[in-house]
């Protein structure tokens, strides 16, 4: 449209309990402090980059150690979900 190129898309979505997309800057300051580069090197994403929904969530870990587990935990139960219907990852 209008002679653009389109490069690339995305889809962004809001399906969590906050109607608002950016994250708390106390949560964002609580997190930084809490885990340092810690997020950057789970996520790939900077801490400052994540939603209010993420922040929220990621608020209620003590540790570092604690969200790799909760991802390793959520990949098994993704995998399973995937194999009973017959999708494998």
């Amino acid at each position: 449209m209008n002679g653009g190129n389109a490069i690339g898309s995305i889809l962004l979505v809001n399906a969590g309990r906050s109607t608002s997309f950016r994250a708390v800057k106390k949560h964002i300051q609580l997190l930084e402090e809490r885990f340092g580069d810690e997020i950057k090197n789970i996520f790939g994403i900077q801490t400052s980059a994540l939603t209010v929904n993420e922040a929220s969530y990621l608020v209620g870990f003590r540790t570092a150690d604690e969200i790799r587990n909760r991802c390793v935990k959520a990949e098994k139960e993704t995998t399973k979900r995937l194999l009973s219907k017959n999708y494998s990852s």
